[in-house]
């Protein structure tokens, strides 16, 4: 049942990706954590992510105008997921998922609100090892930076082939970190690699069609899906915090 499932939300989550660069982990974590507990989601879904990442950064290898951002960004993004990890093992994560989920409540309604709301590249080159350092830490911790990451250089309005590239990079650079972290701290076990390893044909179908989807995509439908991914994973990360209190 539970391979079934990952399977399910992997092949799900890969199309999202395959369309918009992003939406694998926040596709699938959620869905795993409430059959397993989000330590093994996180364990099963390393390794199918860390190859769907490097997939989609050769596909758009020639995509410049983030690079400036992405070494500084990555490494301090890398320190983040690796005690993000260690947090993961120790500290309850309901109010830092609420806290996260408001935070894109706010950035949603600021873009809806202003829709030529944008960061310029100047301000983002200065920010990008704070932002980079958080958003490993929220990966590290609950598995989705998204509500960081994604926020970041989705506000630098860059085009497709830029932000999967950017998305890509930073995510593959996390669960390269990640990865010997969750197996360090005896999160990343046999039973979890299998299940990673059973995954990966649903992926690569996933992002195939995802890539063919993404051919009837242009720039401001683009925008508004990561838009509808962003207040997808507000609403993920709301419902695990209330059922990691006990709510429901």
């Amino acid at each position: 049942m539970t391979i079934l499932a990952a399977v399910g939300l992997l092949l799900v989550g890969a199309f999202v990706k395959g369309i918009l660069g992003l939406g694998l982990p926040m596709v699938a974590i959620p869905g795993l954590t409430l059959l397993v507990g989000l330590p093994q989601a996180l364990a099963m879904c390393a390794i199918p992510v860390a190859v769907a990442n490097a997939w989609q950064i050769w596909q758009f290898r020639g995509a410049r105008s983030a690079r400036g951002l992405l070494p500084r960004f990555v490494v301090a993004g890398g320190i983040g997921t690796a005690v993000g990890t260690w947090m993961l093992a120790s500290v309850p994560s309901a109010l830092l998922e609420v806290a996260l989920a408001v935070m894109l409540v706010v950035y949603l309604v600021l873009r809806l609100a202003n829709p030529g709301l944008r960061l310029g590249h100047l301000v983002a080159r200065r920010l990008a090892p704070g932002v980079g350092l958080a958003s490993g830490l929220l990966h590290g911790a609950t598995g989705i930076s998204g509500p960081i990451a994604v926020t970041f250089f989705h506000a630098l309005r860059l085009p497709r082939e830029d932000f999967i590239l950017a998305t890509g990079t930073m995510f593959l650079g996390f669960t390269v970190v990640q990865l010997p972290a969750l197996a360090a701290a005896g999160i990343l076990g046999s039973q979890a690699v299998v299940v990673g390893l059973l995954g990966l044909p649903a992926v690569a179908a996933g992002l195939m069609l995802g890539n063919i989807a993404a051919r009837k995509v242009d720039t401001r439908l683009f925008d508004r899906l990561v838009l509808i991914v962003l207040a997808w994973t507000a609403a993920t990360l709301i419902w695990r915090a209330v059922t990691e209190a006990g709510l429901v």
